[in-house]
């Protein structure tokens, strides 16, 4: 991550640049993700190709390893959803969800017969691990970044 008023390089995720001493992405000088210049109109770099964030937006600036995906829906996803794997398809975790439906749709086609417990149990226990990750805010999204941004 690069300071966006500066352009350093920054280590971490800092509050404030050691640098220029203003917060890292206040500015709108630099880009975030390669440290090219840019101006207060871009939108893109052209250096990088990522998606210059403005300040001054609602939009909330993720760095580092932060997903900008909410932790609010992931977790109500997860709490009434979660047996169809609804949280994981959010995340990006397209095949995990695929196999947690399957296992619930199984799961429930095959219950008459007794053995639809087993995976139904499976997919339960499944997501309340799920359900407690995202609660404790480590949980990750397909690029391995994590869920904390409310």
């Amino acid at each position: 991550m690069f300071c966006r008023n500066c352009g350093k390089e920054l280590v971490g995720s800092p509050e404030i640049c050691t640098s220029c001493g203003a917060r890292p992405m206040a500015a709108n000088s630099f880009c975030s993700n390669c440290g090219a210049a840019t101006t207060p109109l871009t939108e893109i770099c052209m250096k990088c190709g990522a998606r210059v964030a403005k300040s001054g937006t609602s939009t909330p600036v993720v760095s580092g390893d932060v997903s900008p995906k909410s932790r609010m829906v992931s977790m109500l996803l997860a709490l009434f959803l979660g047996q169809l794997g609804i949280h994981r398809f959010y995340l990006g975790k397209i095949g995990t969800g695929v196999v947690m439906l399957v296992l619930t749709v199984v799961g429930w086609a095959t219950v008459w017969l007794i053995f639809g417990f087993i995976p139904l149990a499976v997919v339960w226990l499944w997501n309340l691990i799920d359900f407690i990750m995202i609660l404790a805010g480590s949980m990750k999204d397909k690029d391995g970044k994590t869920i904390q941004t409310w």
